[in-house]
């Protein structure tokens, strides 16, 4: 090995030559320190580079490369010495040493390729020499020589998956300390069903075997830990196993590994062991580093584990790989008891596993099985955003916590966990919603979980604190970007910090002290010690930050660190609640879902049972928006960009105890309860019960009996209010042009054949698309409040249809219609069409026609008619129809103290088995309040490209509430400006007005790329509070939102969101509108607009360097085009790029341009090259943004105000906003100098330019120095001649020019240009 290393720098020369270095650190774990705002400084030789600050982590994530260039000899240069520090970053106090590492260059050229790849490196402080591990760093690093290959590195994995044991480099005599990691697995509940039943249905009905119902799953349990793993016993049909084992591992502390992977597998005889789910305990959450933090410790506790939906199928299961931990888990699976110690300087000595001393399972089993019931509530306002894709069949919605709720699982009792099935309803746009109108379904999930209280108000009084901190923080630094004074930013800041001082000293905020319990866990204790003592330190450094900051920004930061601080005690390891999981259902399918911690919905209580409003979770009894997500998919590389749907829910999660005061959430609602029963009837020989497939009588899904008798009595502690009644779906009265403004009418003209003979008018030949008869084209009446946009019928051949429009069958009951005549068809169709429009001059009689249209449903018999009861209902008979069925409802009212309104029979009609029925819940409105939202859009910034020309053709869809608007689309720019005022007119809200101004609902903004072939091109979405005053005043503000493309970011809308209650008050008058072609819109009004003013805008173009092909072809000719504030000027073109790739006449000056007066609003600069080719053609090479314009603005009056004299501009042409008048830059003896001197009047002032010229030339020669002694000294001999001659001096910079000039970024600057669909990555 030493030969080889010695031959590999044989190969290098002697004489001095370039080398590089090249680092990449890429993160740290386990840090020693606490609260540390963590920074890496790279030396290498008198070469030093830092990365970026990394605020309040002990385990920060860099990713940042760094090079180093020298010229020297090799064998100096491999001699030359590599420290890597890790400091903690003090804004107050010089930064300390948390660790560091050193090597010698050689050392890395001696690795293979010269590189030390993704290696860890030990931390030590060299002061300390018996402190030990400081933490882990993890680098790359590279060394290059003459003509050494040049590769790239793979991406980092930031994970447990490699033998990070394996991979450490330590310097020599540091020895890490061996320790024992144990891990106690008591047992689990809630195991899923993981192998078929087949054979148990096969022994049923043999009638051999036991008739206990088996259950079908086999587990154990692998853990895992830096390479390690053990696992316990297999305990065979047992869903809720004992396994009552340690398992035990070995390694050296501390640890780089900060997870213990725990993993619940199935034993499978045949074929590989499934997975159940898979959990993690985080180290950094159950231990604390430092001299008073503490060694690993948890438990016993119960920890969640989640996966796919527990629901199990004999076919494979499309979601298994989420049981692997990788991506989120979409549905709980089990969970499990664990205790978690560690022991230092022992390693086992015994193999695991190991069993449990009985005395601490007695002890588990006595003091950590105990439970208590608790209930889950939960309102749905609205349904909105609903795709079309899952518009077909009703939808329903599913609340779960745990196991409990679960619906489909067919070995739990039924719950009220579900709303009814409901009918998607198109909101005339782009998106459907579910009409709940002023009944909204409410849901109930009873559950026992352990009462961990303590817990949880300590989290969501840290929570609240902080949520209020960032919100404070955010809004200073608002006023710092917007430039307001400095008095009035510093008097915000002060009132920042007291509110801070006041939540930290207020003793209604105080941390919970621990009870007097044998839960209390060792975890418990030190975590409240350890969030104590940083609560003290945190308000300590506030009163000092109040008494001696001196600048704002400096303060600033300050502040933001002790919101990291606050964020980092924000958790709990112990968390034993699993989440609240919110699924839509389809035809009985999981679609999407959504999982809240049940913290931030828990009710919370003081000793004396009353609210205590600071320990409740955020969104306990307050309305939220609760967005639905899909299934992740494994290695998706296009995943749906469109949300499943947008719910606005009010949860509520407390202790049965407690549960009337989820009443008080109702907010201007009723909460009523009703049995529920569906009537059935089928179509054979006319309706009635001949023929069903499902009881006369049944629930929803038609699986059980259900007469009207069996809910008699009613539940104890209830009583009947009223006798059954019909109470169809409302959403079924609703057609298919509900909330559309356009609509295509339809009908088909069907003709027959008999074989050998012409096609000739059926017998019925005119209807839909389902053969039901209809009337002639001619004679189909137009819905009133419509319009027909088209004069006449056409026939549709955009579709599946021969020349003439016609499609062919065999028999029209069959369907299976297809393009193509055969001599065996005997039927055809063609489908005619016309296009109608709302009638916009008659919304008042649109309005009455729908109250009446509610009022003749309610007088209707509520039949709903379907080919079968799988398939979608609908209000009106059809002829294909051979299905029906009523809901029928009777309400319940509770008396007294009245307890879950279950219903309990038995049915003697099958076998006397005994079912549950649970009720239906729905919390009723009189009427809604009725608001006004008006959308001021004006720009957006950087938004993505989704062209090939780098370009965008971008259009936004604006949602709110039940209804959705469109924006003009803008073509080939990626900084559109809109300047549109988008007016939500009569929007209708539930609740009571304040709690809406409070929890207002969120404004979604959507980008599109339009394209005119396939479908427009998703580009971001934007999540938005309106602004909202009841009394209607104080217009918002514009302000930038990020968009963000998935969790990317994707640009930023500048816009303002104004919602106001209409009801009596006057509303400002509307905008004025656009000019033509887009007259019947508005644009945003002067109060919002920024406020202009004109500016005078200089751009340098000096050249363009390492331009790639474009469209195969090399780049021969560029121009710049400079585009700002509507303004556009170009650049003459380079004659030739391989001659000369810089400008002959670079100057552009933009004399005249309006310009936003605040530098909030300040519009991108927009920077373009194009290549000029044969026949005019110009194609775009690429593109750049100047985001923020402020570092380059200047204030000095001689920039603003115009020059005297009239010049003609030679540097290129505009358009947009004139030019009169440009410095000349043709001469250099002409060019005025960018940093003028300050002379002295000569005697030669009012001579001709070219005259004094001349006279200089011939004057007598003067040296450099001569000037130079001129300027430095006074007097001097060498500069007597000078003096006398000249008048002009020279600055002398004790410094070099670069540190004086900011790297001479005020003269020029480097602009990346990129072309391409998409944004730029990590390649580019």
């Amino acid at each position: 090995m030493l030969r080889r290393r010695r031959a590999n720098r044989a190969n290098l020369p002697k004489k001095p030559c370039d080398f590089q270095v090249r680092i990449h650190i890429i993160e740290a774990r386990k840090l020693v320190g606490q609260n540390i705002n963590p920074v890496v400084n790279v030396r290498v030789f008198d070469q030093v580079q830092p990365t970026g600050v990394k605020k309040g982590t002990n385990k920060p994530l860099f990713d940042q490369m760094f090079y180093f260039s020298f010229h020297m000899s090799p064998r100096e240069f491999l001699e030359k010495v590599v420290t890597i520090e890790v400091m903690n970053s003090r804004t107050l106090r010089s930064d300390s040493l948390i660790g560091s590492f050193q090597f010698d260059t050689g050392l890395c050229y001696d690795f293979e390729n010269h590189t030390i790849l993704q290696k860890w490196l030990l931390l030590t402080n060299p002061m300390d020499a018996n402190g030990g591990a400081k933490g882990y760093l993890k680098i790359s690093a590279s060394v290059y020589g003459p003509n050494d290959e040049v590769k790239r590195y793979p991406k980092a994995a930031l994970d447990d998956s490699c033998d990070i044991e394996s991979n450490l480099l330590r310097p020599a005599g540091v020895e890490l300390t061996p320790c024992t990691f144990s891990v106690r697995l008591y047992r689990a509940e809630d195991v899923p069903q993981m192998d078929t039943a087949l054979f148990e249905g096969v022994k049923k009905v043999l009638g051999v075997g036991s008739k206990k119902r088996k259950e079908l799953v086999d587990p154990y349990v692998v853990m895992n830990f830096a390479g390690n793993k053990s696992k316990t016993s297999v305990l065979y049909n047992n869903e809720n196993p004992e396994w009552e084992e340690q398992l035990q591992v070995g390694c050296k502390f501390p640890s780089m590994c900060d997870r213990i992977r725990l993993r619940i597998k199935d034993k499978d005889n045949f074929n590989k062991d499934d997975t159940v789910g898979t959990c993690y305990l985080n180290l950094s959450e159950i231990s604390a580093p430092g001299e008073n933090g503490f060694l690993p410790t948890f438990g016993p506790a119960w920890v969640n584990v989640y996966g796919s939906p527990r629901e199990y199928s004999d076919l494979p299961d499309e979601y298994d790989y989420l049981n692997m931990g990788i991506l989120e888990g979409i549905s709980y699976r089990a969970r499990l008891l664990v205790e978690v110690s560690t022991v230092l300087n022992k390693l086992p000595e015994e193999p695991s596993p190991q069993g449990i001393e009985p005395a601490d399972v007695a002890r588990v089993n006595q003091y950590f099985l105990r439970r208590r019931g608790f209930t889950l509530r939960a309102a749905f306002m609205d349904a909105t955003m609903l795709p079309e894709s899952v518009s077909d069949a009703p939808i329903s919605f599913e609340v779960s916590m745990g196991n409990y709720g679960n619906q489909l699982d067919p070995n739990l009792p039924p719950c009220s966990s579900t709303t009814q099935p409901t009918n998607p309803i198109s909101d005339g746009e782009h998106y459907f919603y579910l009409p709940w109108a002023d009944s909204k379904p409410c849901v109930s999930v009873d559950c026992q979980w352990e009462d961990i209280h303590y817990r949880l108000d300590a989290l969501n009084i840290l929570k609240s604190i902080c949520d209020r901190l960032e919100a404070n923080v955010h809004r200073v630094h608002h006023m710092v970007e917007a430039a307001a004074p400095p008095a009035e930013a510093a008097r915000a800041f002060i009132e920042l910090i007291d509110l801070l001082r006041k939540d930290l000293g207020d003793p209604r905020r105080q941390l919970p002290d621990l009870p007097s319990l044998q839960t209390v866990t060792p975890l418990d204790r030190h975590m409240h010690e350890m969030r104590s003592q940083e609560l003290q330190a945190i308000r300590n450094e506030a009163d000092l930050l109040r008494q001696s900051a001196t600048d704002i920004a400096e303060a600033l930061n300050e502040a933001e660190s002790y919101t990291h601080r606050l964020r980092n005690l924000a958790f709990e390891a112990q968390n034993c609640m699993p989440d609240v999981v919110v699924w839509m259902l389809s035809n009985k399918k999981r679609l999407a879902y959504a999982r809240i911690p049940a913290s931030e919905v828990l009710y919370s209580h003081h000793t004396d049972g009353t609210k205590w409003m600071e320990a409740c979770g955020k969104n306990c009894g307050k309305p939220q928006t609760v967005y639905l997500k899909w299934p992740p998919k494994k290695d998706s590389v296009s995943p749906k960009c469109e949300v499943p749907a947008v719910l606005r829910m009010v949860f509520w999660f407390g202790l049965e105890a407690h549960a009337s005061d989820w009443l008080r959430c109702a907010d201007e609602g009723e909460m009523s309860v009703f049995a529920e029963t569906y009537e059935n009837e089928a179509h054979l020989l006319g309706w009635g019960k001949t023929g069903l497939t499902r009881p006369h009588w049944s629930d929803v899904n038609g699986k059980m009996r259900l007469n009207k008798e069996h809910f008699d009595p009613p539940p104890d502690g209830w009583s009947w209010n009223g006798e059954w009644f019909k109470n169809p779906e409302m959403s079924l009265s609703f057609g298919k042009d509900t909330g559309k403004s356009e609509f295509v009418e339809d009908v088909y003209e069907y003709e027959t054949r008999i074989p050998g003979t012409s096609w000739s008018r059926a017998k019925q030949s005119w209807g839909n698309v389902r053969g039901d008869e209809t009337a002639h084209r001619d004679e189909t009446e137009l819905a009133s409040g419509w319009m027909w946009k088209d004069q006449e019928w056409t026939v549709d051949t955009n579709r599946a249809c021969d020349e003439g429009g016609f499609e062919y069958t065999l028999d029209p009951s069959m369907a299976g219609y297809v393009p193509v005549e055969r001599n065996y068809h005997l039927c055809r169709r063609r489908r005619w069409i016309r296009r109608r429009g709302r009638d916009m001059s008659s919304k008042k009689l649109k309005k009455k026609e729908e109250k009446m249209a509610k009022l003749l449903e309610k007088a209707k018999e509520g039949w709903e008619y379907s080919r079968l009861f799988s398939t979608k209902f609908h209000s009106s008979e059809q002829k294909i129809d051979l299905v029906r069925r009523r809901r029928w409802h009777r309400k319940l009212v509770a008396s007294g103290a009245a307890s879950a309104p279950v219903f309990f029979f038995q049915d003697k009609d099958e076998d006397d088995i005994h079912h549950q029925v649970t009720p239906r819940m729905f919390m009723s409105f009189k009427e809604p309040h009725r608001y006004q939202l008006r959308v001021y859009l004006y720009q957006a910034r950087n938004i993505r490209s989704s062209d090939q020309s780098g370009l965008s053709d971008p259009y936004c869809y604006v949602s709110f509430s039940r209804e959705t608007q469109k924006s003009i689309m803008l073509e080939a720019t990626i900084m559109p400006t809109w300047d549109q005022t988008l007016i939500f007119d009569d929007v209708e809200l539930y609740g009571d007005p304040k709690v809406v101004a409070a929890v207002p609902p969120d404004v979604r903004v959507e980008l599109y790329d339009y394209d005119t072939i396939g479908k427009d091109e998703f580009l971001g979405r934007s999540v938005i509070k309106p602004h909202i005053r009841l009394d209607n005043r104080n217009a918002p503000r514009l302000d930038w939102y990020p968009i963000k493309f998935f969790d990317k970011d994707a640009g930023e809308l500048l816009a303002a969101f104004h919602l106001m209650l209409n009801e009596g008050d006057e509303l400002p008058f509307a905008p004025e509108r656009m000019t033509a072609p887009n007259d019947t819109l508005y644009r945003v009004p002067s109060g919002i607009r920024p406020v202009m003013q004109l500016m005078r805008v200089e751009a340098l173009c000096w050249g363009v360097r390492d331009v790639k092909r474009c469209q195969l072809l090399s780049v021969d000719r560029p121009h710049v085009t400079i585009s700002v504030g509507g303004a556009q000027m170009h650049t003459d073109p380079i004659k030739k790029m391989k001659k000369s790739p810089n400008y002959e006449n670079p100057l552009l000056i933009f004399q005249k341009v309006e310009l936003p007066k605040e530098e909030l609003y300040m519009p991108p600069l927009n920077i373009s090259i194009f290549d000029n080719r044969a026949f005019g053609r110009t194609p775009l090479v690429g593109t750049h943004s100047v985001i923020h314009m402020r570092e380059y603005k200047r204030d000095d009056k001689r920039f603003l105000a115009e020059p005297p004299g009239e010049q003609e501009s030679t540097a290129g042409s505009a358009t947009g906003s004139p030019t009169e008048h440009a410095i000349d830059m043709g001469s250099t003896d002409d060019a005025v100098p960018l940093v003028a001197s300050s002379p002295k009047k000569s005697a030669d002032q009012d001579k001709p330019k070219k005259e004094v010229d001349e006279e200089d030339r011939k004057a007598t020669f003067v040296d450099w120095w001569s000037k130079y002694y001129a300027s430095t000294t006074e007097d001097d001999e060498r500069a007597v001649d000078y003096n006398e001659k000249y008048t002009d001096m020279i600055e002398v910079f004790e410094e070099p020019l670069e540190k004086v000039f900011g790297g001479f970024n005020d003269f020029v600057d480097s602009f990346p240009v990129f072309r391409g669909k998409g944004q730029r990555g990590e390649d580019d």
